[in-house]
């Protein structure tokens, strides 16, 4: 099954993909009906290794294009891009699928690069950083400080918040 268009491409816009891996993706695509001139030329150096494919091989507006081809509004902002993930973030948090703490660390080391974050994230890396060294006495109150910080982020980007 072809992965998830939109998401490859918050990926390559954050800096998660790397550009050497869009050849196969864009030959993947072509096999799964998109079609276009810039997924033809990427798919073009899917025969060659990792190694032999130069980022100054591929250029940045046939990456824009080849996701616009697949139905991507491309080219997507590191800082939408950031945004995208922290929902996704704030999703497994809050559903269970990931721990708080380990959640709002990877938005403030990953996401926010342990520089100052967007105002929408700010609450959640401030309270990632309490917790670092915090006492086992407070964990309990941190941890509901940031289910209650990710919903917040969560219904400020109008994403319905799990139960």
């Amino acid at each position: 099954m072809f992965p998830d268009r939109n998401q490859l491409a918050v990926l390559y816009y954050f800096g998660d993909l790397q550009y050497w891996k869009l050849p196969q993706i864009a030959a993947d695509a072509l096999e799964n009906s998109y079609d276009g001139p810039a997924l033809r030329t990427l798919a073009g150096f899917a025969s060659l290794t990792s190694g032999e494919i130069r980022a100054e091989d591929i250029r940045a507006n046939e990456i824009d294009s080849a996701f616009c081809e697949m139905g991507v509004n491309a080219p997507i902002t590191g800082d939408q891009a950031r945004l995208v993930l922290a929902t996704e973030s704030a999703q497994k948090a809050l559903d269970g699928r990931s721990n708080v703490f380990d959640e709002a660390t990877y938005v403030r080391v990953h996401l926010c690069k342990l520089s100052e974050p967007p105002e929408s994230l700010m609450r959640i890396v401030n309270l990632s950083k309490e917790a670092k060294n915090a006492p086992r006495s407070r964990w309990d109150r941190i941890e509901a400080d940031l289910k209650e910080a990710f919903t917040d982020f969560l219904r400020c980007q109008k994403i319905q918040v799990p139960e």
